[in-house]
């Protein structure tokens, strides 16, 4: 993270967010009007944030992502962050903003660690393939437009690639690499704030598998992936049992499909589809997609759109 920009972003106003302990103990993101000087850099954090609680010390700037681990680890998150409170760091040296979409909604794959805090950009960082055609495949479909199957696909290796030179490795016996942008430059974690990476943790995720690949669903432990159907858009989880992110499911009084702007992101100015990881029930090539208008929507694999990962503090 760029020295001195404030991970808890700002209000539309340009006012700093800043951790605040009440008379009653409780830690709470308020806002402030200028930055005060980082009181928990000069002593040790786990002391620094004990002294916080106990002595109703006000007005901590939080600015550094070993501090944000601190408290996710010590499970002070519910108290100090807010679903929708957003951070900013670099991705490809540029700024980009995060919104808290989950608080414990994600199980770290370490047994060491209970609580989690996960984030997503949020616009897309930029558009890619999901996968490759297949020619070889003997599904006709998957030959020309690609393979569903996230486990298998070149856009889960690429997001959890650190290689300053990405280098795909095939993942069945028909599976082909992908071309172009971003797959002939750095993986995911390498243009990703390194601040930010050293506080990342694998998480256990599961996505559908169609019946032609066996059914049920694939299990996966990752520090980065694409969200699902049922993460962004609520409903029936069935074999998976996925539960929407509390982030979208906060954006209707229930679950629906529907068009809706909390969905919507950007690719520059413009609205932009995005990727999810879920594979159309029906499709040996279909991934669940999000439409610029916020609805649901599909795309084949081979087709380049938006990227909008989530990465998970452990």
């Amino acid at each position: 993270m760029a020295k001195g920009v404030p991970i808890l972003g700002k209000d539309p106003l340009g006012k700093a967010k800043y951790a605040n302990v009440t008379e009653s103990g409780d830690l709470r993101v308020q806002l402030s009007g200028t930055f005060t000087e980082d009181i928990l850099s000069k002593v040790d954090l786990s002391n620094s944030l004990l002294a916080l609680i106990s002595h109703g010390q006000t007005k901590a700037v939080l600015n550094s992502w070993q501090q944000v681990q601190h408290i996710v680890r010590a499970g002070l998150h519910h108290q100090v962050f807010q679903i929708g409170d957003q951070f900013v760091a670099t991705f490809n040296g540029q700024p980009v903003v995060w919104d808290v979409i989950g608080i414990d909604h994600d199980k770290p794959t370490d047994p060491r660690f209970t609580h989690s805090l996960t984030i997503q950009s949020h616009d897309c960082l930029l558009d890619a393939q999901f996968d490759a055609p297949e020619p070889d495949n003997p599904d006709s479909a998957r030959q020309q437009r690609g393979n569903n199957r996230y486990l298998h696909s070149a856009i889960r290796q690429w997001l959890n690639s650190a290689k300053t030179t990405f280098t795909w490795q095939p993942q069945h016996q028909y599976d082909v690499a992908p071309t172009g942008a971003p797959y002939d430059g750095a993986g995911f974690l390498k243009l990703l704030d390194p601040d930010l990476v050293a506080v990342l943790g694998a998480v256990d995720k599961q996505v559908a598998r169609i019946a032609v690949d066996g059914g049920g669903q694939d299990l996966f432990s990752d520090k980065v992936f694409l969200l699902s159907r049922v993460e962004v858009y609520g409903g029936p989880g069935g074999e998976t049992g996925e539960a929407p992110y509390p982030y979208y499911e906060s954006l209707a009084p229930s679950p629906t499909i529907d068009a809706l702007d909390g969905r919507i992101k950007y690719l520059g100015s413009s609205a932009y589809r995005w990727w999810l990881r879920s594979p159309h029930g029906s499709s040996t090539i279909v991934p669940f997609t999000v439409h610029p208008g916020g609805n649901v929507s599909t795309n084949s694999a081979s087709d380049s759109h938006g990227v909008a990962p989530a990465v998970v503090i452990v």
